[in-house]
């Protein structure tokens, strides 16, 4: 398992000079520090875990969103013990994992899953900015939910908007 964190720091909860400046710096969080103890506890009993890369999580409104590999992506969705686990520890409501490899198509569709993209556009604003409008199936979105899931796309560095039908 791939973390941010040195494993020993994470697992005594005292920090070397490296993992304190990745705190320090804001480039990791101490929800990324829970997220790690949690994974790393949960690998010695699932032996699948070890092949998750984790890199980064945020919070947004009861969501988490987890940055991870391919494999992470899969084994997480899938995990239903290790998904109530963080729900519980972290206290959030959906976790939602996207893969930070993947180009800003492929992060939208696993952000906004299980609902699926019925349809996409780019648009170009002045100022070099470039928003993605997606209109999405699924009539149970409602508008706070969309609006959770558009400060989760801006934290990827992706500016959307989202239309549910």
């Amino acid at each position: 398992m791939k973390i941010p964190f040195c494993d020993f720091c994470v697992k005594s909860g005292i920090l070397c000079q490296k993992c304190r400046e990745l705190i320090d710096s804001g480039r990791n969080s101490s929800l990324d520090l829970t997220l790690s103890r949690i994974l790393l506890e949960e690998a010695s009993r699932i032996r699948e875990l070890e092949k998750v890369e984790f890199k980064k999580a945020h919070v947004e409104d009861g969501f988490l969103l987890i940055l991870s590999n391919n494999d992470g992506v899969r084994i997480l969705r899938d995990s239903k013990e290790v998904a109530e686990r963080i729900r519980r520890d972290i206290g959030v409501e959906k976790i939602t994992v996207v893969d930070y490899r993947k180009d800003q198509k492929r992060k939208l569709e696993e952000l906004v899953y299980p609902f699926r993209i019925v349809g996409l556009s780019k648009v170009w604003l002045p100022g070099n900015i470039t928003e993605f409008k997606i209109v999405v199936e699924g009539r149970e979105l409602d508008e706070k939910q969309v609006e959770t899931l558009e400060k989760l796309a801006k934290k990827l560095g992706i500016n959307v908007r989202i239309q549910a039908l």
